[in-house]
Formats: structure tokens, C-alpha cells, sequence
């Protein structure tokens, strides 16, 4: 008779995940009949039949345990698909991570380089959509003076990936000496960074995400000034809104401040 599949169900978080591979990896199993199903809120997942399910506590130190494992038995280019792999919101990369840990204990640290498995090729997807993204933000971001005293700028994005620490570093380097607040809508989290250079990063309550949203007014100079800056180089004759949409998808516009009457 064939063994059942094996199911860990996790929180849909990084610590969630990892804690599922940990249980699922000294379980013994064998990773063809195991799968890792992280439990979004609001999901509604389908029962499979003839399968085991496993609920897997959160584990702050087995998620560690498991990256510092990844970074020095197989190696730190696969650590960081690992770490990329998590900030995404793919629903099946629960299962893509363990089965590419999987394979890299066999395979050692050439195994970033073995595309023609599924999970390698499908990582390597992932972490390059993850990346894609906070790219886009880094480019296309804009900041508001919500404070005058001290100058406090601030932008709200709301990205598919959890992509907020990714674009936080980029603006630590440029603004480093700046106050500035990074609210990311999707996952209701900030980052706040003060002129000396500490930044913190967190989940906000709803009391702050209220906060937050009341403090963005699009008719503040500086969103004015992005305005005026976007018509001056725009060319009334050659204007082309299909292009415009293809070259910058919609979901990206919503808060550019130059875009906000053209959405």
C-alpha cells in the first residue's frame, strides 16, 4: 500500500515556514509524500483525501536553526533563495523551499546551478519575482514631507511580496541622515527610520495604520511638486496612455503622486 501524503500545515510567515521544514526534515518521511501548507487567513484550502495533516507550531529558533543550516552545509547563494523564496507571497513556495532544501543536502552547493529540477527552476522564478518587484518600488517610490519639524518624509506602497525590507535598505543608504517612514498597506507594516541612522521595522496596530493614512494628503507641496515635474517633461502631442500602462502596470501607480488623477 502507498504511503499517505503528509501534510504540515504552518503560519503563512518565514518563522511559520521554516518551522515546517525543520518537522517535515528530522520526521524521516521521505520528501516525495510531504507537502508544506501555509495557512493564509481567509484562504480557504481544498481537504485532500488519504492524506495526514500535521499542524506545526512556530518556531523562532527551529526557523533559525534551519537557515544556519542551509548557509553552512550547502551554501550562502542558497541561503539567500531561501531567504528571497520567503518574502513571497507564491502560494506553493512552502513546498518549492523544502523540496530545494531537500535536494541541497544531496547536491551540495551546486545546487542553485541545477535547473533542470522543478524546485530549482521554480525558486529561482520566485526569487526573481520577489526581486523584480522591490526593484520597482526602489525606482518608483515617492516620499511625502507629512512633518516639518523635524522634516519627516514618509510613502505608502502596497506590494504583492513582502518586499518592505528590501526597499527600506536602498533608502537607509540614500537617505541616511533623514527621518522617514515606509508604510507597506498589504502587510500592515512600517519601517521608521530617525536622522542618526536606526531604522526598526514592524507590524503596525490598527490605531497606527489609521495614523499613518491620515498623515499622507495628496495635496501636500511636495506630491504637488512631482506633478508639475511629470507634465513639464510630458509632451501633450505624444502622449500615450496604452504605452504608459504597458511600461507601468496600474497596481505600481496607485501611490505615485504624479499618477494619482490618471489612474
Amino acid at each position: 500500500m502507498e504511503k499517505q501524503i503528509r501534510i504540515y500545515q504552518c503560519e503563512n510567515s518565514p518563522d511559520g515556514i521554516l518551522s515546517a521544514v525543520f518537522e517535515a526534515g528530522i520526521s524521516g518521511y521521505g520528501h516525495n509524500y510531504i507537502k508544506i501548507q501555509p495557512l493564509a487567513p481567509g484562504y480557504i484550502y481544498n481537504i485532500e483525501l488519504f492524506s495526514e495533516y500535521i499542524k506545526v507550531e512556530t518556531s523562532p529558533e527551529k526557523a533559525e536553526n534551519v537557515l544556519k543550516t542551509i548557509d553552512n552545509m550547502i551554501s550562502h547563494e542558497a541561503y539567500f533563495f531561501v531567504m528571497s523564496a520567503l518574502l513571497s507571497e507564491d502560494a506553493d513556495r512552502g513546498n518549492v523551499i523544502y523540496q530545494f532544501v531537500t535536494y541541497g543536502f544531496t547536491i551540495g552547493r551546486d545546487i542553485t546551478k541545477a535547473l533542470q529540477l522543478d524546485c530549482v527552476s521554480r525558486i529561482f522564478a520566485i526569487k526573481r519575482s520577489v526581486h523584480n518587484e522591490a526593484h520597482f518600488y526602489k525606482e518608483f517610490l515617492r516620499f511625502q514631507e507629512v512633518k516639518k519639524t523635524p522634516p519627516v518624509l514618509m510613502s505608502k506602497m502596497e506590494p504583492k511580496n513582502r518586499v518592505l525590507t528590501l526597499v527600506t535598505a536602498h533608502f537607509e543608504d540614500r537617505f541616511n541622515a533623514e527621518y522617514f517612514i515606509i508604510y507597506d498597506k498589504s502587510y500592515k507594516e512600517a519601517s521608521f527610520h530617525s536622522a542618526d541612522g536606526n531604522c526598526v521595522i514592524r507590524i503596525l496596530t490598527q490605531e497606527e495604520e489609521k495614523k499613518l493614512d491620515s498623515l499622507l494628503d495628496t495635496n501636500e507641496k511636495y506630491a504637488d511638486l512631482w506633478k508639475v515635474f511629470f507634465k513639464s517633461i510630458a509632451v501633450e502631442e505624444r502622449e500615450n496612455y496604452k504605452l504608459q500602462r504597458g511600461n507601468l502596470a496600474l497596481h505600481y501607480r496607485k501611490y505615485m503622486t504624479e499618477f494619482m488623477d490618471n489612474n
